[in-house]
């Protein structure tokens, strides 16, 4: 059952389950005669209740190396244990990015980022597997089209994650921006990890008690002009610059929270959190469309309500 590969523990099963810890492996799929999934740590993911009518291929490579400031990692190393790693060797740039559940396949794939921090600023290159050629290709940063949240990968299939690499730097470089950080002016790269790691579990639901996949929702991105007219109807509401384009990430947890008060909401077996309501938990027999209905009644709310589109951060498949 594919509820056992993910984190919102929703999901019948698959009519073909692959799990793949070598390239070889995937130069023996035959990828064009059936409909398939790329799956990494499933924690950004629902699947339907139905299951999948065709291949999942669950990734599994695993590596790390060093080469100077050079982390490599394989596609199914654990995300937060890559990030360990760095902060072990003091190396900076990933610090902020810590507690985040997944796979460094899906890190790079969802383009992730979190307190002040992206993954796109330290990525060096992607080696990938082309399933239409069957090569092995190398991508650097701008190949992968990064977005806030996207990337080539969340929008084409075809190019399935082997490893990546970050260029980490030696030298000190701690981003505090974040508020709840900005005490922290003299920490070293550990304790940035450790306040990161303390923040998150303030924030999202325990993994081991309920199902979840973290943020539901991108946080909506508009222009600067946009941004200026929502501050004059909500003059406490903050926002911040997206580090990928320079354009303003509205914080919609604030909006469904100090506006629209729906923080705890439910319906069915899930419901959003109550810490953060960008989160949507899921109980032990919540089904998918309990989440979906949650997900779009969010959706509709913000859409009336401020002339926002809001769209889900979560693949539902």
């Amino acid at each position: 059952m594919l509820k056992d590969f993910t984190t919102f523990k929703i999901g019948g099963p698959a009519r073909i389950l692959v799990r793949v810890s070598h390239v070889d492996e995937l130069k023996s799929l035959n990828f064009v005669r059936d409909k398939y999934f790329i799956l990494g740590g499933g924690s950004n993911v629902l699947f339907a209740d139905e299951g999948f009518d065709g291949t999942v291929i669950k990734i599994e490579i695993l590596d790390i190396e060093l080469q100077g400031s050079t982390l490599i990692a394989g596609a199914g190393e654990s995300w937060d244990g890559v990030v360990k790693y760095a902060v072990e060797k003091n190396l900076w740039g990933l610090e902020n990015l810590s507690g985040i559940p997944g796979t460094v396949g899906g890190a790079v794939a969802g383009s992730i980022g979190a307190y002040g921090q992206s993954l796109s600023q330290t990525l060096s290159w992607v080696e990938v597997f082309d399933v239409q050629t069957g090569e092995i290709k190398r991508l650097n940063n701008q190949d992968c089209e990064f977005g806030y949240r996207e990337s080539i990968f969340s929008k084409n299939s075809a190019q399935v994650i082997i490893r990546a690499a970050f260029l980490l730097s030696q030298i000190a470089k701690p981003d505090l921006s974040y508020k709840d950080l900005s005490s922290l002016a003299a920490a070293s790269i550990q304790e940035i990890r450790e306040a990161v790691l303390e923040i998150r579990k303030n924030k999202f639901p325990d993994l081991a008690v309920e199902g979840t996949a973290g943020s539901f929702f991108k946080n909506p991105v508009v222009g600067k002009e946009e941004a200026i007219e929502l501050q004059k109807k909500y003059p406490d509401m903050p926002t911040f610059v997206l580090p990928e384009t320079g354009q303003i990430k509205i914080p919609l947890a604030w909006l469904l929270d100090h506006v629209l008060n729906i923080k705890g909401m439910r319906m069915g077996g899930a419901r959003l959190f109550e810490k953060q309501p960008l989160v949507i938990v899921a109980d032990k027999n919540c089904s998918s469309k309990d989440v979906i209905t949650l997900s779009q009644f969010v959706q509709t709310q913000v859409k009336e309500n401020f002339k926002i589109i809001v769209e889900p951060e979560v693949k539902i498949i």
